[in-house]
C-alpha cells in the first residue's frame, strides 16, 4: 500500500510539472504564494515563537527577582545575628542558659512561617531558636562562602542564606532557612499569577528520617554577659519517592481591555542546590498566567502612553496584513501582462531556432517588458554582427600567436660559453605578448665582452611589444656602434637632434663607429624614442657592458629599478648610478659607473613585475628577492631563476598576474 502511495504521487507530481505547471501564468500563481503567502506564514510563526520565548523569559525572571528578593532579606537577617554576636564570641563570652530571645522574633515567624536560624562555630553547632539539636548534627563541608539560594534538602523546598564571619574564636557561621511554602511564593508572586517550582527528580528518603532545624535566639540578659544557644528537636517524616513541588497563586482573570487575552504557561531552569553536597540541582520554575500580565508590566513605566504604544503595534499589524492582500492582488494581475510578454518571446525564439533572423516581435506597451521584446528585436541583429566579431577575434588571435613566437625570437637564446660569467634571463609576459625587455649582445668574444641590458616599456600588451622590438634592435645598433645618419634623424622627425650636444653641455656628444659606452648608447636611445614615439611612451632601461679580462661591469640606469649584486658572504650592492627614464625628455644626459665583480658574485636584474605583486599581506618585495637569491646561491642559475619566478606566482596566487615577470641572472666564476 505504501509502495502505491509513493507510485501515485510520482505520477501526480508528474502531471502537475507537465500539464498544470507548463503555462507561465500557473508558474506565477504558484510563485506568488511562495513568495507572498508562505514568508508571511513563516514571518508570523516566527514573530509568534520569538515572542513566547520573550515572554516566557520576561515573565519568569520576574517570578525570580521575586524570590531573589526573599533570599536576600534572610541574608540580611544573618547578617543582622552576626552582627550581634560575633562581638560577643570575640570578647570571650561563654555560653550558658537554655534560651536566648531573638529581637523581632514574632515579626520574622508571622513574615517567614518556618522561619529557622541556625548557628555553628568551627563547624560545630553552637545552638537554636525552637529545636534541640541532635548529637549527630554537622554543617555541610562544602560551606566555604557567602550565598542564598532554593536550596532541596531531604527531598523538601527550602529558602536558605548563608553569611559567614572570621572571629578570634573561630569561623561563625550562620544559616537561615524557611521552608520554600504557598504562603512564601504567593507573596512573591503577588499577582504575576501561578508560580510553581518542581524538583524534577524523585529523591528516595527513609521513612523515618527526620529533619532538624537549629535556629539562633537571642537576647539580653541582666545577669549574664554573653550569649545563650539552646535547641529542640522537632522530627519531620518524609515519604518515599516524593518529589518536591510548591505552588502559588492563581491566574490572573482576563483583561478587560483586550480582545485576544490568552492563558500561557512558562517555565525555565531555577537555580538550586543541594544542601546535602553543595552541588547545583536540577528545579524548574513555571508561571501560569494570561498574555496581558507581562505585556502590562512590560510597559507599565510608560503609564497612560501604554494602551497608545500596544493600540499603535495592534494597528501596524493590522496595516502590514492588509498591505500584503494588496500587493498579492496587484502581483496576480501583473502576472497576465508578464505572461503576454513571455509568450510573444517564445514563438520569437522558435523562429531564431530555426535560423528565422529576420523575425520580429510587434511591441504596443512601453514598458520593461516591452523593453526586452525590443532587445530581442535587436538580438537578431547583434547575432549577425557576432558571427563576424568572432571571425575577426580568431584571426587576431592567430595573429597574437604569431607576434608571440616573433617576440620569442627578440629574447636572447645563447651566448656562447664564457669562462668568467654564467648568464641567465627569463621573461614572463602577464598577457600574450610583453613590454619588458632583456638581451645579452656579444661584443668581444676574445676578451670575453658582453652587453647585459634589461627594460620594462610603459604599458602592456601590442603597444609596448611593438615598442619593445623597437628597442631590442635600436640597442643592439648602437651598442654595436652602427650609429643612425642625419638623413635617419630626420625620418623620424628629430632633425634638430642631429648634432646635439649633452643637456649637461660639458662636452659635446661623440659619436663613433664601434663599441659604445652605455652612457652614450642611453642618449642615443633617449633621443631615438622622444622623437619617433608618441609623449606619453617611455622605458626604464638599464645597459651594462661586462669584462672578462677585467671582471669589471661598467652599466648606466636609465630609471629601472636598481640590480643588485650579491656577494659570496651575503652583502649587497646596488647599480643606481645612471639618470631618468629614456623617450619621456629630450637631450637627457646619462652618469655611468665601473664596479669590479669577484668571483661567485651574482647579478640579479629584475622588473617590477616581480616585487610589486600584492597579496592581503602587501608586496612580494625586494627583500624576500634577495633572501631567495642568498638561500639558493649555490644551486644553478636556472633553477634559481625557477625558484624567484614560482615563489612570486604563489604570492599572487589565483590573482590575474599584475605586470610581465622578468628576471636576469649572472655569476662570475
Amino acid at each position: 500500500t505504501g509502495l502505491l502511495v509513493i507510485l501515485l504521487c510520482i505520477l501526480l507530481l508528474r502531471w502537475v510539472r507537465q500539464r498544470l505547471m507548463w503555462k507561465l501564468r500557473n508558474r506565477l500563481i504558484v510563485t506568488y504564494i511562495f513568495i507572498g503567502v508562505v514568508p508571511v506564514a513563516l514571518i508570523l510563526t516566527l514573530g509568534a515563537i520569538a515572542g513566547y520565548l520573550f515572554s516566557n523569559q520576561y515573565t519568569t525572571s520576574q517570578a525570580r527577582e521575586d524570590i531573589e528578593a526573599e533570599a536576600l532579606n534572610l541574608n540580611m537577617i544573618g547578617s543582622a545575628i552576626l552582627t550581634d554576636v560575633a562581638p560577643r564570641l570575640e570578647k570571650g563570652a561563654t555560653i550558658q542558659g537554655n534560651r536566648i530571645k531573638l529581637e523581632r522574633d514574632a515579626f520574622l515567624k508571622e513574615r517567614f512561617p518556618g522561619y529557622v536560624a541556625t548557628a555553628w562555630l568551627d563547624g560545630r553547632l553552637m545552638g537554636s531558636t525552637e529545636v534541640q539539636p541532635q548529637k549527630d548534627e554537622k554543617l555541610p563541608a562544602w560551606i566555604k562562602e557567602p550565598r542564598h539560594s532554593i536550596v532541596l534538602d531531604e527531598s523538601k523546598l527550602f529558602l536558605r542564606s548563608i553569611t559567614l564571619r572570621e572571629t578570634a574564636r573561630g569561623k561563625l557561621v550562620v544559616v537561615v532557612s524557611v521552608p520554600l511554602s504557598a504562603e512564601l511564593l504567593t507573596r512573591a508572586s503577588e499577582s504575576l499569577g501561578v508560580i510553581r517550582i518542581i524538583r524534577g527528580v524523585p529523591v528516595r528518603v527513609k521513612p523515618e528520617s527526620a529533619q532538624t532545624g537549629i535556629v539562633v535566639k537571642t537576647i539580653d540578659s541582666s545577669d549574664q554577659h554573653g550569649t545563650r544557644f539552646v535547641g529542640t528537636k522537632n522530627d519531620v517524616t518524609f515519604e518515599p519517592n516524593s518529589t518536591a513541588d510548591v505552588s502559588a497563586g492563581q491566574v490572573p482573570a482576563r483583561s478587560a481591555s483586550w480582545p485576544w487575552d490568552p492563558q500561557l504557561t512558562y517555565l525555565t531552569i531555577s537555580p538550586s542546590l543541594d544542601w546535602q553536597d553543595g552541588e547545583d540541582a536540577t528545579a524548574f520554575l513555571s508561571v501560569t498566567t494570561r498574555l496581558s500580565v507581562p505585556v502590562n508590566r512590560l510597559f507599565s513605566t510608560m503609564g497612560n502612553f501604554a494602551e497608545v504604544a500596544l493600540g499603535a503595534l495592534a494597528g501596524t499589524a493590522i496595516l502590514f496584513g492588509l498591505i500584503e492582500l494588496v500587493a498579492f492582488v496587484i502581483g496576480m494581475r501583473l502576472s497576465r501582462t508578464i505572461t503576454v510578454s513571455v509568450s510573444n518571446l517564445y514563438l520569437a525564439t522558435e523562429h531564431i531556432n530555426r535560423g528565422d533572423l529576420t523575425y520580429r516581435i510587434k511591441v504596443k506597451a512601453k514598458d520593461q517588458l516591452a523593453a526586452l521584446q525590443s532587445s530581442f528585436n535587436s538580438m537578431t541583429d547583434s547575432l549577425q554582427r557576432l558571427l563576424l566579431e568572432q571571425k575577426e577575434k580568431e584571426r587576431l588571435e592567430n595573429e597574437l600567436a604569431i607576434a608571440q613566437e616573433v617576440q620569442n625570437t627578440l629574447f636572447p637564446q645563447s651566448t656562447g660559453e664564457l669562462s668568467t660569467l654564467e648568464l641567465y634571463g627569463v621573461c614572463r609576459p602577464a598577457r600574450t605578448v610583453s613590454g619588458d625587455y632583456y638581451d645579452f649582445i656579444p661584443l668581444d668574444m676574445e676578451k670575453e665582452k658582453v652587453c647585459i641590458a634589461l627594460g620594462d616599456i610603459s604599458g602592456k600588451g601590442i603597444s609596448a611589444a611593438l615598442l619593445m622590438a623597437t628597442l631590442h634592435s635600436a640597442v643592439r645598433a648602437y651598442e654595436y656602434g652602427r650609429i643612425p645618419s642625419r638623413a635617419q634623424f630626420v625620418h623620424v622627425g628629430a632633425a634638430a637632434i642631429a648634432g646635439a650636444t649633452l643637456v649637461s653641455e660639458k662636452k659635446p656628444l661623440e659619436i663613433t663607429h664601434g663599441e659604445q659606452s652605455p652612457a652614450a648608447v642611453l642618449e642615443l636611445l633617449n633621443r631615438h624614442l622622444f622623437h619617433s614615439t608618441q609623449p606619453e611612451k617611455y622605458a626604464t632601461l638599464f645597459l651594462s657592458v661586462y669584462d672578462g679580462s677585467e671582471h669589471t661591469m661598467t652599466y648606466s640606469n636609465a630609471g629601472h629599478l636598481p640590480p643588485i649584486v650579491v656577494s659570496e658572504s651575503g652583502s649587497i650592492r646596488r647599480l643606481e648610478t645612471g639618470g631618468m627614464v629614456i623617450g619621456l625628455f629630450d637631450n637627457m644626459a646619462y652618469e655611468e659607473s665601473t664596479i669590479t665583480l669577484h668571483p661567485h658574485d651574482i647579478f640579479v636584474a629584475f622588473s617590477d613585475g616581480i616585487t610589486e605583486p600584492e597579496n592581503e599581506f602587501g608586496e612580494f618585495g625586494e627583500t624576500r628577492l634577495i633572501e631567495l637569491v642568498r638561500e639558493n646561491r649555490h644551486l644553478p642559475l636556472a633553477r634559481i631563476s625557477e625558484i624567484v619566478t614560482q615563489a612570486v606566482q604563489d604570492w599572487i596566487g589565483s590573482a590575474e598576474q599584475p605586470d610581465d615577470v622578468t628576471l636576469v641572472l649572472a655569476r662570475t666564476r
